[in-house]
């Protein structure tokens, strides 16, 4: 067969040498970055082995949502993406499915041939490889130097900002797709055609599949470019009206794959946004300690080996967390920007990197500026409000973005392209000397960004977690310390589930309805063993050490593990004596790790009572405890077998007598004529086996003790009838 040759051998050899020397160009950029890498994350690629990356705390919490992703896909039965029922057992918690989707897809793929901390250093290691050549190829569009782009990214990728929050935010570490998006965004402005807006889209989509409010930062990066893409048109005054029919159309295709891709990953959150119970929606004074202290601009990171033992004192007075607080841009890096501020200022594109850098930096600080932890100034202690606030008010699901100092990302971004712009302003000085010049801001460069060694953590875990991974077994495990407000626990205890598989009672979540630790709050000996206290008594008559055993084993909680060094020798003292009262049983200790494990004695469930809703608050009339019924309320009784009781206590109706009825479930139990004097009720209930739905109910309704006269009295509560020393005791049948 013969073969077609081109009509112009000279341009196919051009052709041919023009794509090698790309493709010799971007393998040494690539094998250079992942050099950089390896030195400046050192050690972390030396103890892939045996540690992460950063000080643990919620890389711990990272790796168990990579490891939940899988159970999530592959054990439907046991767990739900949406729905996390191996966190906060029995009830669950809602969990945001997508919070790094990328990695996440990643692991499900890597997991059947790498173990879950390898996987978790490789990702965290290919944040800074990545993100390094995409602000490459950024800067190298937009300069056409390459040795100018290599300085930019560096200055992206291994930026104070990217170290610092590398520490242990796995998500806000994924900056890697950000170069990327903004690239093909920018060609989107400067080529006619729909291939750069789509694959600006299909980055837009990446960029969201690291870290959701990266989503939104980005989303607002996008908006400037469309207006500087709008200003280019208007300044042009050339076919006006089709080049902002073509401009719609380019952005038309950017905005319809990047929301078509972008939809199913946080459709979830959007619902919860929406809804009443915006739990995802932080606390108003969250937003100003989370957002950037003016003075970490321009503070090295305190991970320096040499400059951070004299900046660590000054980042302690900074509000937010340890790993949020560093955003140092670098000398450097702004005299370069200024370079090019100089010299390069009337170029369209260089004024909008300077503008938008400018905008995002503000605009990282938050509604209030703050300036080495002060928000208020001068002797009349003035406040400096900034543009964030209208920002706040304006820009959908902004007000979910918790961590408002991560819009510094963009400003890290920006700042690289500047520092681009200016290393190829510098190099016109001399360009005989371009690879010195290079190697000499590249020195100084890393030198202020310097962080070795980077922390690391080892990972491992527990003999007792091992042996338990064997047991296919579903049930749940209680951890001593719990959490206290479903803002805490040791984190390590989560990383230790991805070992052993089985529900945690309690957990961990950044974001959290209100009623998540209800459960801990609420049941007897658990809530005991929660505040390492008997607490105040209620209106049920139950003694914890008689109920303790049975309360376990109705929520198939099979294990206690005390974490003793976790706990002062006060608590470790009243948790072991709690434990030895109530399970009568001998723990296994494990010395070497810290632990005592008590395995809970397998044995009938002898009924115990929980408080539902509809109660009043506590209240205590002569030393009795007491609570106020409105209309209805619920009491949940458990027992093990199906058995006749009888519920006493004793009631009182506000102002005149009423009726009292008692369901179980649906199924009327009993009416009792409740007076307004105080006395005692036996109320025989048939109990089922397992969870029993008391409901007691008022047909009457309420009344106001405000609405008599002669009762003197202000309360404006709707209430009905006083119930003090519920007992369950046995039937006389029984």
């Amino acid at each position: 067969m013969e073969i077609r040759k081109t009509s112009n051998p000279e341009k196919n050899r051009s052709f041919k040498n023009k794509h090698f020397y790309n493709l010799r160009e971007y393998s040494l950029v690539g094998i250079s970055y992942t050099l950089l890498t390896i030195i400046l994350t050192y050690p972390v690629l030396f103890k892939i082995k045996t540690d992460i990356p950063g000080t643990g705390a919620d890389s711990f919490q990272w790796m168990r949502i990579l490891w939940y992703t899988k159970i999530a896909i592959k054990e439907a039965d046991l767990a739900a993406l949406t729905h996390d029922h191996l966190l906060f057992y029995p009830n669950g918690i809602e969990s945001m499915p997508f919070s790094s989707a990328f990695n996440q897809v990643l692991y499900v793929l890597l997991s059947p041939f790498l173990e879950l901390h390898v996987i978790y250093t490789i990702l965290w290691l290919l944040t800074f490889i990545i993100g390094a050549i995409g602000s490459y190829l950024l800067v190298k569009y937009l300069t056409d130097n390459k040795y100018a782009a290599f300085i930019a990214g560096i200055v992206f990728a291994f930026s104070p900002y990217h170290f610092s929050r590398g520490l242990y935010f796995f998500g806000a570490a994924t900056v890697q797709w950000i170069p990327f998006c903004a690239l093909y965004l920018m060609k989107t402005v400067k080529e006619e055609g729909i291939k750069n807006p789509i694959l600006a889209g299909i980055f837009f989509i990446l960029v969201a599949m690291s870290d959701l409010q990266y989503l939104i930062f980005m989303g607002i990066f996008a908006g400037l470019v469309f207006f500087y893409d709008l200003y280019l048109t208007l300044r042009s005054r050339k076919n006006f009206i089709h080049s902002v029919k073509q401009m719609i159309i380019k952005y038309f295709f950017f905005g319809g794959v990047a929301f078509l891709g972008v939809l199913p990953l946080t459709i979830n959150e959007i619902l919860i946004a929406l809804s009443k119970q915006n739990f995802l929606k932080p606390n108003a004074n969250e937003i100003p300690k989370l957002s950037n202290d003016l003075m970490s601009f321009f503070l090295p990171s305190h991970l320096h080996p040499l400059l951070g033992h004299f900046t660590s004192d000054l980042y302690s007075n900074v509000l937010s967390w340890p790993a949020e607080r560093v955003n140092f841009i670098g000398y450097i890096v702004l005299g370069l920007s200024i370079l090019a501020l100089l010299k390069s200022r009337r170029k369209p594109d260089v004024k909008f990197w300077l503008v938008s850098t400018f905008f995002v930096t503000i605009i990282s600080l938050g509604p209030i500026l703050h300036f080495n932890g002060a928000v208020a100034f001068t002797d009349s202690n003035m406040k400096i409000s900034l543009p964030y606030q209208i920002l706040y008010n304006t820009i959908p699901f902004l007000k979910n973005c918790r961590t408002v100092g991560r819009f510094f990302v963009i400003a890290t971004l920006g700042y690289s392209v500047l520092a681009g712009y200016g290393f190829s302003e510098l190099l016109k000085y001399k360009p005989e000397r371009k690879k010195l010049i290079l190697t000499i801001v590249g020195f100084l460069l890393i030198f202020e960004y310097l962080s070795i060694p980077y922390p690391t953590t080892q990972v491992s875990v527990p003999d007792f977690y091992y042996q338990i991974s064997n047991d296919k077994d579903n049930y749940a495990m209680l951890e001593i310390p719990q959490n206290s407000n479903a803002g805490y626990m040791d984190f390590q205890d989560l990383y230790y589930q991805t070992v052993h598989n089985k529900a945690l009672v309690g957990g961990y979540s950044a974001r959290y309805p209100a009623n998540v630790g209800d459960f801990q709050r609420k049941t007897p000996f658990i809530k005991e063993l929660q505040y390492y206290s008997l607490g105040t008594k209620d209106i049920l008559q139950e003694d914890v050490t008689d109920i303790g055993t049975s309360v376990l084993n109705a929520n198939n909680i099979r294990y206690v593990i005390v974490h003793k060094d976790q706990l002062s020798s006060e608590q470790l003292e009243f948790v072991t004596d709690l434990l030895n009262k109530t399970l009568k049983t001998e723990p296994d200790v494990y010395d070497e790790d810290g632990l005592i494990v008590y395995r809970v004695p397998d044995e009938t469930i002898q009924p115990f009572m929980l408080l539902g809703k509809g109660w009043n608050r506590l209240e205590n009339w002569d030393g009795t405890m007491t609570r106020w019924v409105s209309n209805k309320a619920t009491l949940s009784v458990y027992s093990g077998v199906a058995e006749n009781a009888v519920l006493k206590l004793n009631a009182c109706s506000l102002h005149s007598p009423k009726m009292l009825e008692v369901y179980n479930g649906k199924t009327l139990q009993s009416k009792q004529n409740i007076s307004t004097n105080l006395s005692t009720v036996n109320i025989p209930v048939t109990l089922n086996q397992g969870k029993n739905v008391i409901l007691l109910n008022v047909p009457e309704g309420t009344e106001r003790p405000c609405d008599f006269p002669e009762l003197k009295n202000n309360d404006t509560r709707e209430l009905s009838v006083a119930i003090q020393g519920v007992e369950l005791i046995d039937s006389p049948e029984n």
